[in-house]
């Protein structure tokens, strides 16, 4: 009565949901080149230099071919450079036209192959001359035709160099003191197969600022010494297949030092040297027979935040269950554990446990007491443990099947070569925890894995173990002929070629990569 009928509105229709993927920013650059029009005609260089930045090594290089001011800003912005470094780089010209066009390089990597001539110290001119100032890492591969006047020159006009490494080339320690004459920022250096070290002068400097030290495979390594025991600022410290007695070298190492992280890999060292060490954190062993459980009991008792622990006995049997009482007892902070070779039983297991609630990664390799007496203490124990490897240990079923009921945080289960346990045992372990735990199972005669998809990933029970930091690679090689190569040097079209003529199992074993003592 007196009102008009009832009319439905007509609303405007909801305006369709904004997509949830946005447009990556390689997609964004080519929309932008195809339309015809350049939207970016009117940003800012330092905004569009900042979005090249976003993109990886390829996008990089596509998008510097549509227009010449995209092709000035990715030049502008790009820090990494990796060069083959052959003799030719140099010849051709091409070396300056490079350096001009990249200004802004702070992480320069020059590599060549260990069969081909390389630059020489003219290069390194180069380098100094257009890129000295701003450089702050540095690589050198295989250079052999560099000298110590070559690295002294390049030294001197790269003031604010932070890291160096160094493999294979030909100068010496000349050349190294140089750099820490030059550089006072230096805060890393990694050294490895410096031929020109054989009859050197030990280097007489210390590195104020010098944080990590890494020697690998030299002759006459000792002449490193001062830097070792005088660097008041050095954490880490690597001295890995290098010849000679290290003994004096590490008991010459003060009190008062930062030295918080040791890597010796297959080297002569003893006891006296091991325990002459005070505060250490993260300690590797690896192939050092010598070094026995005394040595051991006494770096533990200095060494009370001690939370990495890996050792490789070798099958020597100098290291086993009173060393590891004493890390036990002392060490109340370890997270992480790992044995290869060494034979414990469930007498140091039961106090690990017990003194180390921390305890969250654990390997067992090689060890020929570990059954299933001490899998199930592990399983009764070790309650914080989070991931365990297992590799060619006698358990069998009895012991995995422990883990189900013990361990609650266990979230990842590495099994290999261990020749009593089956597969079954692996799906019944993977299906008691609903598919939360990630089993990695590995027959002695093949290879099978249970993994959840939404556990960790598939690199291993102790991703990233060698390290707390991890490496990064200049890997925007620039000027390299196309030749991939792996780990023995030899290009990948030559594995290709010989794998076509001869059998399928002999080519495999020629060329698979084994990765021995390690899980």
């Amino acid at each position: 009565m007196g009102q008009c009928s009832s009319v439905p509105l007509r609303r405007k229709p909801p305006p369709p949901p904004p997509s949830s993927v946005l447009p990556s920013p390689p997609q964004l650059l080519a929309s932008i080149a195809v339309s015809g029009e350049d939207h970016t005609d009117g940003l800012p260089e330092e905004l569009l230099a900042a979005v090249f930045g976003l993109l990886g090594s390829g996008d990089r290089k596509r998008c510097s071919l549509v227009c010449r001011r995209w092709l000035a800003a990715e030049a502008a912005s790009r820090l990494r450079l990796a060069l083959d470094a052959r003799a030719p780089l140099l010849d051709s010209g091409a070396l300056p036209q490079l350096l001009d066009r990249f200004p802004a390089v702070s992480k320069l990597a020059l590599k060549c192959d260990r069969r081909a001539e390389s630059v020489g110290d003219p290069a390194l001119a180069l380098v100094a001359d257009r890129l000295g100032p701003g450089l702050r890492r540095l690589k050198l591969r295989a250079l052999r035709a560099v000298t110590d006047d070559g690295v002294a020159a390049l030294a001197a006009a790269a003031v604010n160099l932070r890291k160096l490494s160094v493999g294979s080339c030909s100068f010496g320690a000349k050349g190294i003191e140089a750099v820490f004459r030059s550089c006072a920022q230096l805060e890393e250096i990694s050294v490895k197969r410096l031929r020109g070290l054989a009859g050197s002068e030990p280097i007489a400097l210390s590195g104020h600022r010098l944080q990590s030290l890494s020697l690998k495979e030299l002759y006459n390594g000792q002449c490193f010494s001062c830097l070792i025991t005088q660097s008041p600022n050095l954490k880490t410290l690597k001295i890995i297949r290098c010849s000679g007695d290290w003994d004096p070298v590490l008991q010459a190492v003060p009190r008062e030092a930062l030295l918080a992280e040791l890597h010796l890999e297959k080297l002569q060292v003893s006891d006296r040297g091991v325990s002459a060490l005070h505060g250490l954190e993260v300690l590797y062993l690896a192939k050092v027979p010598e070094v026995t459980d005394v040595g051991l009991a006494a770096l533990a008792a200095k060494s009370a935040r001690l939370r990495k622990l890996h050792v490789d006995g070798w099958k020597a049997n100098r290291i086993g269950d009173h060393g590891l009482a004493a890390v036990a007892r002392k060490c109340a902070s370890l997270q992480e554990l790992v044995l290869i070779g060494v034979n414990l039983t469930s007498a140091s297991l039961k106090l690990i446990a017990a003194n180390c609630p921390t305890l969250e990664r654990l390997a067992l390799c090689g060890s020929d007491t570990f059954g299933d007496a001490e899998m199930s203490c592990v399983a009764a124990k070790c309650a914080a443990l989070r991931k365990l490897c297992i590799k060619a240990c006698p358990v069998s079923d009895t012991g995995i099947d422990k883990l189900a009921q013990g361990c609650p945080r266990l979230v990842k289960v590495k099994v290999k070569k261990c020749r009593g346990v089956t597969s079954e045992c692996a799906e019944r372990l993977r299906v008691s925890r609903n598919g939360a735990l990630a089993v990695n199972f590995d027959m002695p005669g093949g290879a099978g894995e249970l993994q959840d998809a939404r556990s960790v990933d598939e690199s291993g029970v102790l991703d990233n173990a060698g390290s707390d930091v991890p490496p990064e690679d200049l890997d925007d090689r620039i000027g390299a002929t196309d030749i991939s190569s792996g780990s023995s040097g030899r290009p990948s079209r030559w594995k290709a070629r010989m794998g076509s003529l001869m059998p399928r199992s002999l080519s495999v074993s020629m060329f698979r990569r084994r990765t021995i003592g390690t899980c």
